[in-house]
C-alpha cells in the first residue's frame, strides 16, 4: 500500500535561512524536514525518530531563492512489510506562472512496526472555496511558561500564511502585490501544546475592490478540532483580473485535513471600542524596541512581534494587580486570552522604541476585557490598538476562576469607560 504526496509542511524561507551566497542553509533543511516528520507522526499517530544521522541526498544545484519564498514538502508513505518507508519532497514554488515548482532535496525515513491502515482518522480530504496556507509543528520557541502555544506566534504563523496566500496571487499576475492587514480578529478555542501539528485555512468572506475579508481555522491535527479562528481585514487593489485569479485560486479543489469545512461568521463584539488614543490614566505595561529579528516581509515590525509586546504587556499588567509570577505559582493560576480585537494604524520600523498602555475596559465576575495602545516613542503616533477578552484560571481544574477582591481593587483603578 503507498499513499503519495501528502502536504506535510507549507512556509517561508525567512532571512536566517539563507547563507551568504543567498542559497538555503543544510540546518534549515533539516529544520523542515523535522516539522514535515513531526507532522507525519501527527498523521500516523507514532512517535517517529528523524534519524538525521543520515546525510541528505542534495544535488550540486543552485537555486535562485528570495526571503519569504514559499517552499513546501510533499511525503509519499511506502509500506514495506511491517514498517513504512517515508519520503519526504521539499520544493520551491515558483515565481512566474508558466513555471514548475522545483524539486530541491529529498530524505527517508523508516518506521518500525506499524501499517497505513492506522492512519485512518486523519487522511487528507478534498475540499473546494478553501485555501490551504501553512502547515508546520509547534515548536519549543513558541511555548510560554504553561506549555501552550503563546498568542504571538498564532499571529505569526497567521501572518506567514497570509504572505503564502499573496505569493501564490502574485506568481500567476507576475507582479509582487503590496497589501495592507488594517485589523484582525482571533477568538481562541482549544489549546494546543508543544510537537502539536497545525494547519490554517482560508475561505474567502467578502471581496471588492480594494479589500479581501478572510476567515481562518487553524486545526490541530492531534486533537481534531479547531484551535482558533481569525477574520482579516486585508488592504489593496484589486482590479477585475486580480478577482479572478483569486476566485479560481479558491475554487480549484484542495486537500486539507480540516474536518469542520463550513466556515462561520465571528461573533459579533459586544460594547462599544474605546478611543483609538490611550487614556491619561493609563498603566505603562511594556517598552520595547523594533530589532532586525522582528522584521516582516515589508521590513517592519511583525504582527508577531507586536502581539509579542502585547503577551508581555499582559504579564506586566496582571503582575501590578497581583496576579504576579509568586501568586500563580503558590495557587496554580494560570490566564488565557480568548478574543483579540486588533486595528493596525501605523507601521513600526527597525529601530523604533514602543511603549505599551494599558486599561481595563470592562471587569466581570469571571471574564476581564482590556485595551492595549502601542504608541511611538518618538512622535506619539499609535501604532496599533487591541481589545482582549481575558479569564484567570485554575490550572489543575482547569476552569476558570472569579476575579480575586485585590486584584479588581487594583484592576478598578485603569477602568475606563467603553
Amino acid at each position: 500500500m503507498h499513499i503519495n504526496n501528502l502536504e506535510t509542511f507549507k512556509g517561508l524561507i525567512k532571512k536566517f535561512d539563507l547563507d551568504d551566497s543567498n542559497q538555503l542553509k543544510v540546518s534549515s533543511m533539516y529544520n523542515f524536514f523535522e516539522e514535515a516528520t513531526g507532522f507525519t507522526s501527527s498523521l500516523i499517530n507514532k512517535k517517529i525518530d528523524s534519524n538525521f544521522d543520515e546525510k541528505l541526498e542534495i544535488d550540486d544545484l543552485v537555486f535562485s531563492y528570495q526571503e519569504f519564498q514559499t517552499i513546501y514538502i510533499l511525503t509519499d508513505l511506502i509500506q514495506q512489510k511491517d514498517d513504512i518507508q517515508i519520503i519526504h519532497k521539499l520544493h520551491l514554488t515558483n515565481l512566474n506562472n508558466g513555471s514548475k515548482d522545483q524539486l530541491m532535496v529529498v530524505k527517508k525515513v523508516i518506521v518500525n512496526d506499524i501499517n497505513l491502515d492506522s492512519i485512518s482518522k486523519n487522511k487528507p480530504v478534498i475540499e473546494k472555496d478553501i485555501f490551504s496556507a501553512f502547515k508546520g509543528l509547534v515548536r519549543k520557541n513558541d511555548c510560554d511558561q504553561m506549555s501552550h502555544m503563546n498568542v504571538q506566534y498564532y499571529f505569526g504563523k497567521h501572518n506567514d500564511a497570509i504572505k503564502i496566500l499573496f505569493n501564490k496571487i502574485s506568481s500567476k499576475t507576475s507582479d509582487n502585490l503590496i497589501f495592507q492587514i488594517v485589523n484582525e480578529r482571533c477568538i481562541f478555542s482549544k489549546e494546543v501544546n508543544l510537537g502539536n501539528a497545525l494547519e490554517f485555512i482560508f475561505t474567502i468572506k467578502n471581496i471588492d475592490d480594494d479589500k479581501i475579508i478572510l476567515l481562518t481555522k487553524i486545526y490541530c491535527i492531534d486533537n481534531q478540532d479547531v484551535s482558533a479562528y481569525f477574520e482579516t481585514n486585508i488592504s489593496f487593489k484589486i482590479d477585475e483580473k486580480i478577482k479572478k485569479i483569486i476566485n479560481e485560486i479558491f475554487s480549484i479543489k484542495s486537500s486539507t485535513y480540516l474536518n469542520e469545512p463550513q466556515f462561520k461568521d465571528l461573533r459579533p463584539l459586544s460594547d462599544k471600542r474605546p478611543s483609538n488614543k490611550p487614556s491619561k490614566k493609563a498603566f505603562i505595561s511594556c517598552k520595547k524596541a523594533v530589532n532586525t529579528w522582528d522584521l516582516d516581509y515589508e521590513l517592519v515590525g511583525s504582527s508577531q512581534f507586536k502581539i509579542g509586546c502585547v503577551s508581555d504587556a499582559a504579564t506586566h499588567l496582571f503582575t501590578y494587580c497581583g496576579a504576579d509570577y509568586n501568586w500563580r505559582t503558590e495557587y496554580g493560576i494560570g490566564s488565557a486570552a480568548l478574543d483579540y480585537s486588533v486595528r493596525y494604524f501605523k507601521k513600526a520600523p527597525l529601530g523604533m522604541a514602543v511603549t505599551m498602555h494599558t486599561n481595563f475596559t470592562k471587569i466581570g465576575n469571571k471574564s476581564l476585557k482590556f485595551i492595549h495602545h502601542m504608541v511611538d516613542d518618538a512622535s506619539g503616533d499609535i501604532l496599533m490598538d487591541i481589545e482582549i477578552v481575558a479569564v484567570l484560571f485554575d490550572l489543575k481544574k482547569r476552569k476558570s476562576i472569579e476575579v480575586p477582591k485585590d486584584f479588581r481593587s487594583k484592576a478598578s483603578i485603569l477602568l475606563v469607560n467603553n
